[in-house]
């Protein structure tokens, strides 16, 4: 797992880079040169989805995303507590399989379809192929986290035993 993290964050420093470099590029030809770097807005869609995406998953993975419970500053209870992040944790994983699997459908039409960008050509499945693997380890993280929550509800559940 610790590998994998180190993927993610090696893929979200590389994209930021070619971001940078794609932005910065696009930047000095059109305002100090006056040439148009043509179709640089192409070529920068595929780090800046994977960037999106990737952080996403980190995000899922840190825990670190944006929440609005209420319910967890007024509650006292472990256990309602513990119960609540359970409820949340399955809502979640449901949500991430069923985009996941949306967007798995949405690859398989865009690869029969073949769509290309106008410019480069590029295949479209290539840049929407990387919100699937953000989507991919969302769900792979939820799921972990899913565990990890029942494991907490069981741990409360004994608590009140003792």
């Amino acid at each position: 797992m610790k590998t994998l993290v180190k993927v993610q964050k090696g893929i979200m420093i590389i994209s930021s880079i070619l971001i940078l470099i794609g932005l910065f590029l696009s930047v000095c030809l059109r305002y100090v040169f006056k040439i148009d770097l043509f179709g640089i807005e192409e070529l920068l869609l595929i780090p800046i989805f994977l960037l999106y995406f990737i952080g996403a998953a980190q995000g899922s993975y840190e825990k670190s995303h944006i929440t609005a419970d209420i319910l967890e500053s007024y509650v006292k209870s472990g256990k309602i507590k513990a119960w609540n992040r359970l409820v949340t944790s399955v809502v979640v994983l449901i949500v991430c399989l069923i985009i996941t699997f949306w967007n798995s459908q949405y690859i398989f039409w865009s690869f029969n379809n073949g769509g290309n960008t106008s410019g480069y050509q590029i295949p479209l499945f290539i840049p929407h192929g990387t919100v699937l693997i953000g989507f991919i380890l969302m769900s792979f993280y939820s799921l972990i986290d899913f565990f990890r929550q029942i494991s907490m509800v069981k741990d409360e559940m004994k608590k009140g035993k003792e």
